[in-house]
Parts: C-alpha cells; sequence; structure tokens
C-alpha cells in the first residue's frame, strides 16, 4: 500500500508539471506502440482500465498511428492478440502506413512540441531513448508488470525552463509598451504659458453689489442731512417773526 501511495503521489507530481509547463491535461490522449501493445497483451493488462488509474484522470482515448497498425500486421501470427487490439484503436490522422515506418510515425505526432498533447507508451528501448530527447512528452512503460509514469527528462526540464523565460519575457515587453502607450509624449505637446488666474466672476459680482449698496448708504445719509438742514431753517425763521410781533 504504501508503494501505492508512492506512486501516486509522484505521477500526481510528474502531470502538475507536464500541465503547467506544457499545458498537458485530462483528458489524456494516449499514443501506444506495437511493443506497448504486444507486453500489455503478454501481461494481460487492461489498458482502458489502467491508465486512467496511472494518469490520475480520465482518458480521451488510446491512440495508434497507421504505420503501427502495419508493423504489427507483417510480424505474424505471434502478435496477433497486439494486431487485433491495434485494429479496434482509434488511428492518428496523418502519416505514413508503412511498417517500416512505425517508430518514425510516433516521434512525427509528437515532434515540433508535442502539439496534440500527446503520452506516449513504448517498450521499444530505441524508441524510447528518442523520446527522451523531445522536450513535453510524458513517457509511460511497464516496470514489474505495472504501468508507470516516467519522470520528465532533463530535456523537458530545460524546455520547460525556457518556455517559461519567453513567457516572462514577452509580458514584460507587453507591459513595457503598455506603459509608454499611456504615458504622454511631451515632446508633441506645445509648450503653455502661465496666466495670471482671472478672478472669480462670482466674487467680482459680490463686490458691485457690496459698492452699490454703501453708494445708496451715502446717498441716503445726505438726503437725510438736508432734510435737517430744512427743518432748522423753519424753525429759525418762526421764532425771529414772533419775536417782531411781540415789538
Amino acid at each position: 500500500k504504501i508503494m501505492k501511495i508512492r506512486k501516486k503521489s509522484h505521477a500526481r507530481r510528474h502531470l502538475n508539471f507536464y500541465r503547467a509547463a506544457y499545458g498537458i491535461r485530462a483528458p489524456y490522449r494516449v499514443l501506444i506502440d506495437g511493443t506497448g501493445l504486444q507486453t500489455a497483451a503478454n501481461l494481460d493488462v487492461n489498458l482502458i482500465d489502467e491508465l486512467p488509474k496511472v494518469l490520475g484522470g480520465r482518458m480521451q482515448s488510446l491512440f495508434v498511428t497507421r504505420a503501427v497498425v502495419a508493423e504489427l500486421r507483417s510480424l505474424g501470427k505471434e502478435f496477433k492478440a497486439a494486431t487485433s487490439m491495434a485494429k479496434r484503436l482509434p488511428k492518428l490522422e496523418g502519416g505514413t502506413s508503412q511498417a517500416a515506418a512505425a517508430g518514425d510515425s510516433v516521434i512525427g505526432a509528437v515532434r515540433d512540441g508535442n502539439p496534440q498533447r500527446l503520452c506516449v507508451l513504448t517498450e521499444d528501448p530505441t524508441l524510447y531513448r528518442m523520446l527522451l530527447d523531445l522536450p513535453g512528452v510524458p513517457l509511460l512503460r511497464f516496470a514489474r508488470q505495472r504501468l508507470v509514469l516516467e519522470p520528465p527528462s532533463e530535456r523537458s526540464q530545460k524546455g520547460a525552463i525556457h518556455t517559461s523565460e519567453n513567457h516572462v519575457s514577452a509580458n514584460s515587453g507587453r507591459t513595457q509598451h503598455e506603459v509608454a502607450e499611456r504615458q504622454p509624449d511631451k515632446s508633441a505637446e506645445p509648450l503653455k504659458r502661465r496666466r495670471s488666474k482671472e478672478p472669480n466672476p462670482l466674487s467680482c459680482l459680490k463686490k458691485k453689489k457690496r459698492k452699490q449698496a454703501l453708494t445708496m448708504t451715502a446717498s441716503a445719509a445726505r438726503e437725510d442731512e438736508n432734510q435737517r438742514r430744512k427743518r432748522r431753517r423753519k424753525r429759525g425763521s418762526g421764532s425771529s417773526k414772533t419775536a417782531m410781533a411781540d415789538n
């Protein structure tokens, strides 16, 4: 049980790496060659049941190339079970159907960054070594009669670092370009002279009203003074007439 838990933990770690670095995620697509099919037949392993357990998720399908089917047919009765299984599996589009090109058809399907996001199951040592040199290709094989997911190859790890650096560089360049676009072009803007601030029109209106009010107050005061003078004159003239009458 402990070994099973460790294997699942390792497989989960490897899958997380491929998902983060290369976008390979469930449902998984697995490409198998003739040696993988023959080993599964010899060990009586049901790949449709076992592969999802190893990959820790749903599997879309198990694929073969037409060249792999042709190769198994050419090998005779000893590979009858593997040939029968290969005929029932869906075939990848493209590639040759010549038996001699079976290994090349697998390489061609995952070359140039593994665009179809395929995992590969093979028991061919030569093909396995060739696949190790291609970045972003999860590899499966049989170990002690059980399916295992191999750790990412050194080439896949270096490819992940390179991809991450390019992603960061692209984001950095895009950010700098956006910042440059947001900043105004000072050279294109005409120089503006500083103008003295004009008084607030509302304050001007207030001052006019106040001046007008002061003018009205002064005028009323002068008129009141004139009326007082007239009253004094009338009183003075009345008292002088009374004095003349008494005499």
